[in-house]
């Protein structure tokens, strides 16, 4: 299960409309209520940003309870800066409606329609964690005659323009040069340096359009904390303007078997930052410090629970 934080409290996510009273208070909700006929009434026509969208969905008022803090922090940039077309495509066929209808509405009643994506309440999970899949979907390439080259740094994507064949260059650990040739290639790395692998050179709009694009880059800071009056979330969404953290993961109740010793626990705090800034340029002994104060001010785990800790940097997480 998943839920938000709020005003120092917990709220279901998926919405279920009683928890959301009790959590808001009766003044707020009708306030809440209000807002969302008022956004019905009196739309903005042809929204542009991620802010008028998700206003004409659930009102202004939850717009700005659960939507604002946190995707300002996932982006680091303000709601007006976003286009109310990457609104539409990130929370498609969610509203307030559709939110209330599938909670109050039994599951027998709905069969036949299509859930949201941001309303899905259950999924697989691979025991050990999502590196699994990776490691089957190797297997499953080394089965089929392939093979599977780790460690390798690609300098250069060569297309010969009469035979359509692809030469790979990449460099391993030791430093030493290989090519490889391919019919296709598939890559996932950032568009913003794959431009420069690429031989021929795409036209140049293009290349000034792949190296102008900016990404958010992604702190997890992983503390091993006794295994006493631990929430049993998947994930807590922080929605406290007070705090950087954006999100806190619970990795025991995605698998048991990712923490092995029963009396402990992993939870890992997600920062939102580019590459540079102050966040991500921290010590790790100073991330981890941080990332226990915010457990603590927001009452999720004792003082002096926290035992140990780990930073791991992801750059280029997310295109903005």
């Amino acid at each position: 299960k998943s839920r938000i934080f709020y005003h120092g409290s917990l709220f279901d996510y998926p919405l279920r409309p009683l928890n959301a009273l009790t959590g808001l208070g009766v003044f707020e909700s009708i306030r809440c209520m209000l807002s969302y006929f008022r956004a019905k009434v009196f739309p903005t026509r042809d929204p542009k940003t991620f802010e008028e969208w998700v206003t004409n969905q659930f009102g202004h008022r939850l717009y700005s309870i659960f939507f604002e803090s946190y995707t300002e922090k996932v982006w680091g940039m303000k709601c007006t800066e976003i286009s109310a077309d990457w609104a539409a495509q990130r929370i498609k066929g969610l509203s307030l409606g559709t939110a209330v209808w599938k909670a109050l509405i039994p599951a027998w009643f709905r069969r036949g329609g299509s859930t949201p994506k941001s309303l899905i309440e259950s999924f697989r999970y691979p025991r050990l964690g999502p590196g699994q899949m990776w490691e089957v979907a190797a297997d499953k390439v080394r089965k089929a005659g392939g093979k599977v080259h780790l460690g390798m740094d690609v300098t250069a994507l060569r297309r010969d323009t009469e035979t359509g064949v692809w030469t790979v260059t990449a460099t391993d650990p030791s430093g030493e040069e290989h090519l490889y040739t391919a019919d296709h290639v598939i890559s996932s790395a950032a568009l913003a340096e794959l431009v420069d692998y690429l031989q021929p050179q795409p036209p140049e709009a293009v290349a000034t359009a792949a190296r102008v694009l900016r990404y958010r880059d992604f702190v997890t800071v992983a503390l091993i904390v006794k295994d006493m009056d631990c929430f049993d979330d998947n994930w807590i969404y922080i929605h406290d303007p007070t705090v950087k953290v954006g999100r806190i993961q619970n990795f025991k109740s995605w698998s048991p078997h990712l923490v092995p010793d029963p009396d402990l626990n992993c939870l890992g705090l997600e920062f939102f930052c580019f590459k540079g800034d102050g966040l991500w340029d921290s010590k790790d002994e100073d991330l981890i410090r941080l990332a226990d104060e915010e457990l603590i001010q927001l009452g999720l785990v004792t003082p002096g629970h926290v035992i140990d800790g780990t930073v791991i940097r992801q750059p280029k997480a997310y295109p903005v």
